[in-house]
């Protein structure tokens, strides 16, 4: 009788090699997953400030405790204190008491989300123009130097030299966009008689 190359015995290698398949293809789903985790996140943002996202329905809900409190600041304004609003508490450091405005904004918005309180404390201690000159510039740095991605439905970050922020939201040209070379609009000629 004569052998086969195959034995009665199961070989361990193959258990051992299914199970690292298996391994393989678990990781491979696993990284798009988790990566899928931070994208879908960034996507929902309408700004990222040093790593800090600003979500998208966290504004819209922001605007609307405002809108329902008789404060009508659109979502890019939101947006703009937003972006502003951890900057200008790294400047000031400890030194900011919640103001009257503060208070009584707050008052007005019942069940005022955090983000709605941050916003307020933002705009309240801007209007209240209590920065220092060494904290404006403080400000004006960490700015300068933060890390902020814009969503382009809000415009992109725009420096500007004036105060109270130093910066706006605006309309973004796309990078693919380059001036003039477009088509450009001519006169028709004269009609001739």
């Amino acid at each position: 009788m004569a052998q086969s190359g195959l034995s009665a015995r199961p070989s361990r290698r193959r258990p051992a090699r299914v199970r690292a398949a298996g391994v393989l293809v678990a990781a491979a789903v696993a990284v798009p997953l988790l990566g899928g985790c931070g994208f879908e996140t960034r996507q929902q943002a309408a700004a990222v400030v040093n790593g800090h996202v600003i979500h998208e329905d966290d504004v819209a809900t922001t605007a609307q405790q405002l809108k329902s409190a008789r404060l009508d600041f659109s979502e890019n304004i939101v947006v703009t204190a937003l972006i502003a609003a951890p900057l200008l508490d790294s400047a000031r450091g400890s030194t900011y008491q919640p103001d009257q405005v503060y208070a009584q904004t707050i008052a007005s918005i019942p069940d005022a989300t955090d983000t709605t309180k941050e916003f307020v404390k933002a705009v309240a201690s801007i209007q209240a123009g209590t920065l220092s000159a060494q904290q404006v510039t403080t400000y004006r740095n960490e700015l300068k130097s933060a890390d902020i991605s814009v969503n382009p439905k809000f415009g992109t970050v725009v420096p500007s030299n004036e105060g109270p922020v130093y910066f706006s939201l605006g309309a973004g040209q796309p990078n693919w966009i380059k001036p003039g070379s477009g088509p450009t609009a001519t006169a028709p000629a004269p009609a001739q008689q």
